[in-house]
């Protein structure tokens, strides 16, 4: 079975859309994250519940 030179073209040039598509996804990604860093960096996030109790101590179990 022999390839075209057409088809190879148009294979190639779907795969680059598809990883043209997944780039832009990565950006805004990249965007949001580095946000939230700079969110949790100003300090002004009040602790809120799972994180407002203090750490056990040593011997204990993080549930008690």
């Amino acid at each position: 079975m022999k390839i075209k030179i057409r088809q190879v073209q148009e294979m190639i040039k779907r795969k680059v859309q598809e990883a043209a598509a997944q780039g832009k996804f990565q950006d805004y990604a990249k965007g949001t994250y580095s946000s939230m860093i700079n969110l949790l960096r100003k300090g002004r996030v009040k602790n809120t519940p799972p994180f407002s109790k203090k750490a056990s101590g040593p011997g204990k179990s993080g549930l008690e």
